[in-house]
């Protein structure tokens, strides 16, 4: 195998779950493109014959430092079909998720605490 294509992969995936992991705040600056090479990277991959790694592990792995060792490098069994997460977030949340809290709140001085229910979009 050519362990490039993992690194690139996984490079991308912890990327974009990073800033998933932030999205309370917005989408960032650069998302669109962390999307983009991450739904690049995750077509590559399934084309060197591998199992995909669900948005909600690369979260655990950008967001927070959880290691995703055991679902790296995991071959497609024959007949499987391939589950394109990133095409997962694209259709159910790629500029649909709201912001919890008001950047522009945060700016003014003496600006309230502020609070907010947030659940972390999901691909599993």
């Amino acid at each position: 195998m050519d362990h490039s294509i993992e690194k690139k992969y996984i490079k991308a995936g912890a990327s974009f779950g990073h800033a998933v992991s932030l999205l309370y705040m917005g989408e960032c600056i650069g998302f669109n493109k962390r999307f983009e090479d991450w739904r690049k990277l995750e077509k590559n991959y399934v084309n060197h014959g591998f199992r995909t790694v669900s948005l909600d592990d690369f979260i655990k792995l950008g967001g927070y430092g959880k290691s995703i060792d055991g679902l790296i490098g995991e071959k497609l069994g024959q007949d499987e079909e391939p589950i394109f997460h990133a095409e997962i977030y694209n259709e159910e949340y790629f500029g649909k998720v709201e912001p919890v809290i008001d950047i522009n709140e945060l700016m003014i001085p003496n600006g309230g605490i502020q609070r907010g229910q947030y659940r972390l979009p999901s691909t599993e």
